[in-house]
């Protein structure tokens, strides 16, 4: 029993490297708990004890697999993803949702820039810098949402997703929207 007390912080160190060891040390210490608090209950008791506890563990288990699974956004994402797009990520994403082919067009050429989509530069002065940052920052709120999808490897090229779409279909039509040539 001593080397137990002496080897606890090393077991506690590595039980939190993994989810898994974080559970396994919270049923290991949830089970000497309940020996020492119900050993001398009713079978009735114990066993009443044991369902709760077990309930317990699996509910946190559950929990803590969820807020990590890759698959689901986090809480943040999920609040983010609701708020309104800006009006250029909005004019954007309506401009690619109407465009043929999907494509949003990021092109760098020596000191320059153009986006466009669906025939539409939506950069009308570039060498306004303030104009720039503002698409710039309205393609990157895009694709962080899942909205638009880079492709190629320079940053020059992104395509509508399906998410794109749906969410092009259930915003709210705009003037500034490009339309097709």
């Amino acid at each position: 029993m001593d080397q137990l007390f002496k080897s606890l912080p090393e077991v506690i160190k590595a039980a939190a490297q993994s989810q898994l060891g974080i559970l396994a040390l919270l049923v290991v210490a949830l089970s000497i708990l309940a020996y020492v608090f119900f050993a001398k209950a009713t079978v009735r008791v114990r066993v009443g004890i044991f369902v709760l506890l077990f309930a317990g563990v699996i509910g946190f288990g559950v929990a803590m697999f969820r807020a990590s699974d890759p698959g689901l956004p986090p809480t943040s994402s999920v609040v983010a993803s609701k708020a309104a797009l800006s009006k250029e990520a909005r004019t954007l994403l309506m401009g690619a949702a109407a465009d043929p082919s999907g494509y949003v067009l990021y092109e760098k050429f020596g000191a320059s820039v153009d986006l466009h989509t669906n025939g539409v530069s939506l950069l009308t002065d570039k060498f306004d810098h303030h104009a720039v940052a503002t698409w710039e920052s309205a393609l990157q709120e895009l694709v962080d949402r899942g909205l638009l999808a880079a492709r190629g490897d320079r940053g020059e090229v992104y395509e509508i997703t399906r998410k794109g779409y749906d969410a092009a279909a259930s915003q709210p039509r705009t003037q500034g929207s490009p339309q097709g040539s």
